[in-house]
């Protein structure tokens, strides 16, 4: 496996990863976005060429008014599928190969309750809206489950996967976090059974949310495996809260205790 970090975009925060010894770096891709961030796309561009270092992955989230409740719209698919492309066209210079979607506050239903047919409208929304806006990038979008405090539906892995699957396009796919994945799935018996889906993953420890490190108590080693059951051996990200008042010690520590474990 590789380790990356989710990372700011400064220069400092750029070389910082690198120095350590992270592999590439995972950012928010609306902070990069029109002409407001122009100068801080540039400065990152800039930044990441320096360094040496590519920003391989991306995020982004549905505007929090396309939830998928209810039938689908032409006019509502079209909107998300511009709404991606663009994100995707202004920061294609980053040449980002995955794209993390996320953001439990745009996965919140009007309507809680009436959950009878949203895995056919998520699917529906990645299957005609995001598919289609990702194939002239050649990049896979992969669907982040979240605890159910961030949002009320995609949940566990099982929940993003069915959701790859009744969308059953190439370039949609699944990741897992280690804190959503621990609070939600309670147990990783099933990955076996995910296999081809799961391609990108995010670690930190599960509680406190914080980045690991190699005396905090903490058996990774299962995560690990159960990624492997699934025939994982691609990115993760570290992605969680200083463990330490001293940001560039907490990191230090992460990449130590999960190195050995790659």
């Amino acid at each position: 496996m590789i380790l990356g970090i989710c990372s700011g975009t400064d220069e400092n925060s750029v070389k910082l990863v690198k120095d350590i010894g992270y592999r590439y770096i995972e950012t928010w891709l609306p902070n990069l976005y029109g002409a407001d961030n122009k100068a801080k796309y540039e400065t990152f561009l800039g930044a990441l060429a320096k360094n040496k270092i590519r920003c391989e992955v991306g995020q982004f989230a549905f505007p929090g008014e396309y939830n998928p409740e209810g039938k689908q719209t032409e006019e509502a698919l079209e909107k998300i599928r511009e709404y991606v492309y663009n994100l995707l066209d202004a920061t294609s210079d980053l040449c980002i190969e995955r794209v993390v979607i996320g953001g439990g506050g745009a996965r919140a239903l009007p309507s809680p309750d009436k959950f009878d047919n949203v895995m056919e409208q998520c699917a529906d929304i990645l299957k005609y809206a995001v598919s289609p806006a990702l194939d002239d990038f050649g990049v896979i979008a992969v669907i982040e489950p979240l605890v159910k405090g961030e949002t009320p539906m995609l949940n566990t892995t099982h929940d993003g996967v069915t959701a790859a699957r009744l969308a059953d396009k190439p370039n949609i796919k699944v990741m897992v976090d280690l804190y959503h994945s621990g609070n939600e799935d309670k147990n990783f018996d099933k990955f076996p059974e995910y296999k081809g889906y799961i391609l990108h993953s995010h670690i930190g420890k599960p509680q406190p949310r914080v980045h690991p490190s190699p005396d905090d108590g903490y058996d990774y080693a299962p995560f690990f495996a159960a990624l492997r059951s699934a025939g994982f051996n691609g990115r993760m990200s570290l992605e969680a809260g200083s463990s330490t008042p001293d940001y560039k010690t907490s990191l230090e520590n992460a990449f130590k205790a999960l190195e050995p474990l790659l």
